[in-house]
């Protein structure tokens, strides 16, 4: 079966066609880049004086160059007009068509024409399979190694019960909350394997939760990076990838061997507690961000992507029932950790706390089994890795529980696909008797522990004499904390310069920002009480001061202790950074009155630790109820808006909130939303205020920016809600679609820049291609301003029709593919957008369904935001049998 494409842009030049041929992958070896260097036509000349050669043979030279020129044209075969090749990606792939290498170089060649010659004739041709779906070796490695042999040696040399206590966690009895975060280490004939060393993380690891009775100094310290809800709106996958890095790093060297994360539960709403721990609303965005985060921590040890499955209500959330159709459960609450499995190769899922259609997660066989083990070709995600229940996630909480409940409760765990209970061994502990009894069968026994085991011998952490990862860390740790490290600070702040959104900057002919000769600056906040509950920070008293404190996120289970002595908040960078660009004077307060003698304001608002998070810590539950900020700061930043100063807002949360300031008559006015920025935010802040160095806004919301009125509900009942399919920027698409629009704040994917930028010459460049190929679609982004900056470029597809027949909904658009590009000022950048036409899948029937592409035209739309009135460009894709 063929998939046919076909574009509204203008007619490919024939020496375009052979590298989109190349660029659909259609013989490209696995692991180089399917976009490598362009190649000419028969014709032989020579090409730019500039850049790099690279032919259709596989090699690691083709578009590296980041110059304006092409590569040079080859003697032979290969040779022809000026070089065409990639934005810059390090590798290229293809097929060789003959001796002699093809031009290549950065982009299209400007070098002379007539000296190089015109490229020959070439028919278009056929896109065929891709010879793998992870497309970027970096960021999407996946997991395709045999299990280690020693894995199935050492399952044949344990008896029962020592698989079984590779599935417990420690003994409950005691109920010692100083001993969560590990399982058992177990002797197999002298020798010693070892358990896991669990640490919770996202946005640095905490080393504050008890482990294994181990000291604690008071302090616990280890890198806070932004959080992951901010880190979304940087869209960038390197950046993300040595995030991951980093952290699993501090994993390994604070002795543990499994990093908690990442959060992939996707932002239905933002009333929810822990939107501040997940990437944003989309779930090809959030599977490609987890897959790089994963792929960075899996340099060192394993990770645990959370919370499987639809776990978006917080209050109650061991008791809650997510109810969807099967399409809900596949294509919107799954597709994002199949991407995590097959793209970033991930070792572990943990089951979440609450139902779905029912039945508990935790025991869910249709879940764990059938969706997540079950193979690609019968509808599953091909799962190879080992499943984790959340901590007493498994009914009884943390007990007692009666014996017999207990063992049928176990019994159906593990017959559904949970292979460990933490942190307590409260059920597990009758495995024993399930088994001896045979109400459980031992093969369940032996298919579980050898998924732990292969995991464990997978990232060499099976022995007590082993390392705690794959290489040895590089971090040092120091009593209980990790030793400050500066390359992890020097990461932070960057992460949150290239995370920060620009949501508004004055007027088109009068920015606020950056901000230029102003000799003096107050930064302003009111000081915010909060009370937090069962968690180690101070319970009451607490007070955030918006004006000098560091935002790190909530203090439930991903909390991170960040040293004090290397944190910088907003009023201690902007005094720093602000003294190199003039500034003489920078003062911070809780008031009006303290920004009325300044030349310009920086008013800091958002969210304190108790009005959002983790359950558990928060007396109300960790959900809010309003996207109004506490403690009247709206009316703070109008008053201060009353000054009739220059003023800039930064925005401190997990997710939106009200901004009714955008309409005050001062519009001397901008706004960034800078999530929770971690430990360096302040330096950050500042930079990018300043343009210090060349800082520049480069982030986008990673969800859509309604008014309260136009929220979806929260909950439809305390303890029941109805999940649907459309929520978001997709629900938003719909009420436009059936004649009830609403007028967002923000659309997804809005972020403005220093920089301004201008799309042009879209390219599809295949004429057909088959279910499993992969077409680089490209566009030019030229950077029209004076500034150099960074470029978001966001691919949509907008399904055909809705065939007569079929069951379930169809999206207005969804996003397929994103690309973030450094752009020059002045200059033009080719960005390629990689869409597989697997991404196309829906699923059609209830639970013996399947997936299924659509015969008929997809438009396909590119631009910088997820808005109509952005998505400047399109062509169309037709697939048919």
């Amino acid at each position: 079966m063929m998939h046919r494409f076909r574009t509204s842009s203008a007619p490919l030049s024939s020496a375009f066609l052979v590298a989109a041929v190349v660029a659909c992958g259609h013989s490209a070896p696995p692991g180089t880049d399917p976009m490598g260097g362009g190649t000419g036509g028969s014709v032989t000349g020579s090409g730019g004086s500039v850049g790099t050669t690279g032919g259709m043979t596989s090699t690691s030279q083709g578009g590296q160059s980041q110059t304006s020129t092409g590569g040079s044209g080859g003697t032979g075969p290969g040779g022809g007009e000026a070089g065409t090749g990639n934005t810059g990606n390090p590798t290229t792939g293809g097929s060789d068509p003959g001796p002699g290498p093809g031009g290549a170089g950065n982009e299209a060649g400007t070098g002379n024409m007539p000296a190089g010659g015109s490229g020959g004739e070439v028919t278009p041709m056929s896109c065929g399979d891709a010879p793998t779906q992870q497309f970027d070796p970096k960021t999407m490695p996946g997991y395709t190694a045999p299990r280690d042999q020693a894995v199935d040696q050492l399952l044949a040399n344990m008896n029962t019960a020592q698989k079984i206590a590779q599935m417990q966690g420690i003994d409950g009895t005691a109920k010692n909350y100083d001993d969560i975060e590990r399982s058992p280490d177990v002797d197999v004939g002298g020798m010693t394997i070892r358990g896991y060393r669990y640490r919770d993380a996202g946005h640095g690891v905490n080393l504050d939760a008890g482990q294994d009775n181990r000291a604690k100094d008071a302090n616990n310290f280890s890198t806070a990076f932004p959080q992951q809800s901010s880190r979304g709106a940087s869209w960038d996958l390197d950046l993300e990838w040595r995030l991951g890095e980093a952290m699993g790093d501090e994993t390994a060297a604070s002795l543990n061997n499994m990093l908690l994360a990442p959060c992939m539960n996707i932002i239905r709403h933002p009333y929810w507690g822990r939107t501040q721990e997940t990437y944003g609303e989309d779930m090809y965005h959030m599977g490609r961000m987890a897959s790089a985060y994963t792929a960075g921590v899996q340099q060192f040890v394993a990770a645990c992507a959370k919370h499987f499955a639809a776990n978006n209500v917080e209050k109650n959330r061991a008791n809650q029932d997510a109810v969807m159709t099967e399409q809900t459960l596949r294509e919107i609450y799954g597709r994002h950790f199949e991407m995590v499995i097959q793209d970033g190769g991930v070792a572990c899922i943990m089951a979440a706390y609450n139902k779905i259609n029912g039945v508990k997660s935790t025991q869910n066989q249709h879940l764990l089994t059938t969706i997540l083990r079950g193979p690609l070709e019968q509808g599953g995600m091909g799962f190879r890795g080992l499943v984790i229940s959340d901590w007493w996630a498994m009914p009884g909480d943390q007990g007692p529980i009666e014996p017999g409940t207990a063992k049928a409760q176990a019994v159906e765990a593990a017959i559904a696909g949970l292979d460990i209970e933490v942190p307590w061994t409260l059920n597990y502990g009758q495995l024993p008797a399930a088994v001896q009894d045979g109400s459980l069968d031992v093969d369940v026994i032996n298919q579980s522990a050898g998924r732990i085991l292969e995991q464990k011998f997978r990232f060499k952490t099976a022995y007590a004499t082993d390392g705690w990862g794959l290489k040895p860390p590089e971090s040092k740790l120091e009593g209980a904390s990790i030793a400050t490290n500066q390359k992890h600070l020097d990461l932070a702040e960057e992460a949150e310069i290239k995370s920060a959104v620009l949501l508004k900057n004055g007027t088109p002919d009068a920015p606020v920002l950056p901000i230029k000769g102003t000799p003096s600056i107050a930064v302003v906040g009111l000081d915010v009480p909060f009370t937090l509950v069962s968690t180690t920070y101070p319970k009451s008293g607490n007070t955030f001061h918006f004006a000098t404190d560091v935002a790190v996120g909530d203090r439930g289970s991903s909390r991170v202790n960040a040293d004090p002595a290397h944190s910088v908040g907003p009023f201690a960078g902007i005094q720093q950074i602000g003294a190199l660009h003039g500034v003489t004077n920078v003062t911070s307060g809780n008031s009006v009155e303290a920004a009325a003698g300044a030349d310009f304001v920086v008013v800091m608002v958002g969210l304190t630790p108790g009005d959002e998070g983790e359950e558990y810590a928060i007396p109300a539950g960790g959900d809010r109820s309003s996207l109004d900020l506490p403690a009247n700061q709206n009316q703070f930043v109008s008053q201060v808006l009353d000054l009739n100063k220059p003023t800039a807002i930064i925005i401190q949360s997990g997710s939106i909130v009200n901004l009714p300031w955008l309409t005050h008559a001062n519009q001397n006015q901008a706004t960034i939303w800078a999530g929770y920025g971690g430990m360096r935010a302040g330096l950050a802040y500042a930079k990018l205020l300043f343009a210090h160095e060349g800082a520049n806004f480069s982030g986008k919301m990673p969800l859509a920016w309604p008014k309260q009125e136009d929220l979806i509900p929260f909950k439809t009942q305390e303890l029941r809600t109805e999940m649907g399919y459309f929520f978001g920027y997709r629900e938003y698409d719909r009420r436009a679609a059936a004649g009830t629009p609403v007028e967002l704040v923000f659309p997804f994917g809005h972020g403005l820049s220093y920089s301004t930028f201008e799309y042009s010459n879209l390219q599809i460049p295949c004429t057909d291609v088959t279910k499993k190929g992969i077409v680089n679609v490209t566009v030019d982004v030229t950077n029209t301003s004076a500034v150099d900056g960074e470029e978001i470029v966001m691919l949509f597809v907008k399904p055909p029709p809705k065939p007569e027949g079929i069951t379930g909904e169809r999206p207005v658009k969804e996003l397929k593919s994103f690309a973030k590009v450094k752009v020059p000022a002045g200059q033009t950048v080719k960005a390629t957008l990689p869409l597989r036409v697997q991404d196309l899948r829906r699923w059609e029937g209830d639970k013996d369904g399947n997936w299924v592409i659509d015969n008929g035209d997809y438009t396909i739309l590119v631009g910088k935001s997820g808005a109509d009135a952005d998505l400047t460009l399109s062509g169309t894709l037709t697939i048919h049998d």
